[in-house]
C-alpha cells in the first residue's frame, strides 16, 4: 500500500489529469447550442457539422500518433506541448472572422485536444494499477460527463449573453491553469519501450484514410468527389494493413487486434458512448431551439438531467468495479439504456414536449456513464504494459473516428432531409418565405421575429427531419451490449 505522501502525490496527479481532460472535453460540445447562431452570422449551413466534426477529426488523427511516441518520449513534455497547441487553436477560434477560419481553428484545437486525451489516460494507466484505477475511472467519467454535457449548457448561456466568441475566450484561462497544474504534479516519465524508427508511412496512411472517409460524407462534395474520396480512403486502409505488418514500431500494432477483449471493448465503446452520445449532443440542442422556440441557454438547461445521470452512473460504476472486480453486466446494461434512450428520442420527438426529451436524454446519459471510460480500462487491461500508450491511443482513435463519421453522416442525412421537409412544410402551412430570409440558415433569434405560420413551418420541418435519425443509430447501441456480453472474463490487474 502506498504511504501518505505517495497517496497525496497520486491524488495530485489524478487532479491535474482531470483538469486537462475537463478543458478538452468541454470544447467538444460547448459550441453545439451556438451552431444556429454561428451559421446565421458566418453563413455555411452545408458545413455546420464541420464546426463539430473538425475538432473530432483532427483529435482522432492525433490520438494514434501521440500513442506511438508516448511510449518512447517523456509524456509530461508531450502533454505540455499538446496543451499549448490546444490553447493556440482556442485563441484562433475566438478571433475567427469567417466560418473557414473557425473550422481551421477547430482543426488546430483538435490536434492538441486529441493528444491531451490520450496522454491523460496513458499517464494514469502507467501510474495506477487497473483495479484501483477503476475507482478513478468513475471520477474521470464524471469529469467527461460534466464537461461534454455541461459544455452545451454553458455554451448556450454564453451565446445568449456576451456572444459565442466567449466560448473560446473563456476557455483560455482554464487551459493555462490546467497546464500549470500539470507542470507541478506530473513527474517526468522514462521510455517504456525501445526506441525505433517512427512508423511514418503508417501515420500518413492513417491520416489519409480517416480524412478521406470523413470527407466522403461531406454534403458539399459532388457525387464524383464522394466516390473519389471513398475510393482513396479504402485504398489507404488496404495500404495501411500492408505497411503495419512490416513496420518496426507500427502505429496500430497487430498485438492489439489479437486480443478479443481489446477489439470488443473498443468497438462496443465506439458504438455506445462514441457515436450515440456525440450525435445526440450535437443535434438535440438545435432541435430543442428550432422546434420548441427555446433559447440556447434553455436548451442547454434541459440537458442537466443527462449530466446528473451520467455523473452518477459513472461514479457508482467505478466504485462497484473496484469493489467487486466484475465489469460485464453493468456496461452491457448501460449500452441497452443508450439504445432505449435513442428509441425514445426518435419515437417521442416533439410530441412529448421538451421535458420528455430531457428525460430520454437522461436515460441515454446513464448508459453512457456506465461504459465511457470503463471500456477503455478493460481494453488497457488486455494489452501488454509496454504497449499501453499505443493501445490507449488506438482505443480512443476508433471511438473518436466512429464519432466523427457518425456526426458527419447524420449531418449529411439531416442536410438532405431538412430542405425537403422545409419545402413541404411551407406548402402545407400555406405561407411563403420572406424576401431575403434563408430558413436553412436562420438563427433561433431571427426565427422568433418571423410570422407565426413561418415559425410553425420551420418547427414542423425540424420535427420531421431529425427524430428518424436517432432511430437509425439505436441498433448500434444494442449491438454494443451484445459485444460486451461476449467479453473474455479476466481479473483486473492489481500491479499495473
Amino acid at each position: 500500500m502506498p504511504g501518505r505522501s505517495g497517496t497525496r502525490s497520486v491524488r495530485m496527479l489524478v487532479l491535474s489529469l482531470m483538469a486537462s481532460m475537463l478543458v478538452v472535453s468541454f470544447n467538444q460540445t460547448v459550441l453545439n447550442t451556438a451552431l444556429p447562431t454561428i451559421v446565421a452570422e458566418l453563413g455555411g449551413l452545408d458545413r455546420i457539422g464541420w464546426i463539430v466534426a473538425a475538432f473530432v477529426l483532427t483529435a482522432t488523427l492525433a490520438m494514434p500518433l501521440t500513442g506511438a511516441v508516448s511510449d518512447v518520449l517523456d509524456r509530461k513534455r508531450l502533454l505540455i506541448g499538446a496543451s499549448a497547441l490546444f490553447t493556440l487553436g482556442t485563441l484562433g477560434g475566438a478571433v475567427a472572422g469567417s466560418l473557414d477560419l473557425l473550422i481551421a481553428a477547430r482543426l488546430v484545437q483538435g490536434v492538441g485536444g486529441g493528444a491531451v486525451m490520450v496522454l491523460t489516460q496513458t499517464i494514469m494507466a502507467a501510474a495506477v494499477p487497473s483495479r484501483e484505477r477503476a475507482k478513478y475511472a468513475g471520477a474521470f467519467g464524471s469529469v467527461w460527463a460534466v464537461a461534454t454535457t455541461g459544455g452545451v449548457l454553458i455554451g448556450g448561456w454564453l451565446t445568449d449573453g456576451p456572444g459565442w466568441r466567449w466560448v473560446f475566450g473563456g476557455t483560455i484561462p482554464l487551459a493555462v491553469a490546467a497546464t500549470l497544474l500539470s507542470l507541478r504534479a506530473i513527474p517526468a516519465s522514462a521510455p517504456t519501450s525501445a526506441r525505433a524508427t517512427p512508423d511514418v508511412p503508417g501515420m500518413l496512411l492513417l491520416c489519409v484514410a480517416t480524412t478521406a472517409l470523413v470527407a466522403a460524407t461531406s454534403p458539399s462534395l459532388a457525387p464524383g468527389g464522394v466516390w473519389g474520396a471513398a475510393g482513396t480512403g479504402i485504398a489507404a486502409v488496404l495500404g495501411l494493413v500492408l505497411v503495419e505488418r512490416r513496420a518496426a514500431q507500427p502505429v496500430l500494432p497487430a498485438v492489439l487486434f489479437r486480443s478479443r477483449t481489446f477489439v470488443l471493448a473498443t468497438l462496443a465503446g465506439t458504438l455506445s458512448s462514441g457515436v450515440s452520445s456525440f450525435v445526440v449532443l450535437s443535434y438535440l440542442p438545435s432541435f430543442l431551439q428550432m422546434v420548441f422556440g427555446l433559447t440556447a441557454f434553455q436548451a442547454g438547461l434541459l440537458l442537466l438531467p443527462m449530466i446528473v445521470s451520467t455523473v452518477l452512473a459513472s461514479t457508482l460504476t467505478g466504485f462497484a468495479v473496484t469493489r467487486t472486480g466484475r465489469y460485464v453486466l453493468i456496461p452491457a446494461s448501460g449500452a441497452c439504456a443508450v439504445g432505449t434512450g435513442l428509441l425514445l428520442l426518435g419515437l417521442v420527438g416533439p410530441h412529448g414536449g421538451p421535458h420528455v426529451l430531457a428525460l430520454s436524454a437522461a436515460l441515454l446519459g446513464a448508459g453512457v456513464g456506465t461504459n465511457v471510460l470503463l471500456l477503455t480500462l478493460l481494453a488497457q487491461n488486455a494489452i501488454p504494459a509496454a504497449s499501453i500508450g499505443v493501445g490507449t491511443a488506438a482505443n480512443n482513435f476508433f471511438r473518436q473516428a466512429g464519432a466523427t463519421l457518425g456526426i458527419s453522416l447524420i449531418g449529411l442525412a439531416f442536410a438532405a432531409r431538412i430542405q425537403d421537409a422545409l419545402d413541404a412544410s411551407i406548402r402545407a402551412h400555406g405561407t411563403t418565405i420572406p424576401s431575403g430570409v434563408s430558413l436553412t440558415a436562420v438563427s433561433p433569434g431571427e426565427l422568433a421575429s418571423l410570422s407565426a405560420p413561418v415559425r410553425a413551418a420551420v418547427s414542423d420541418a425540424y420535427a420531421q427531419a431529425l427524430p428518424p435519425l436517432f432511430l437509425a443509430i439505436a441498433p448500434l447501441a444494442f449491438a454494443a451490449a451484445v459485444m460486451i456480453l461476449c467479453l473474455e472474463r479476466r481479473p483486473l490487474a492489481d500491479g499495473r
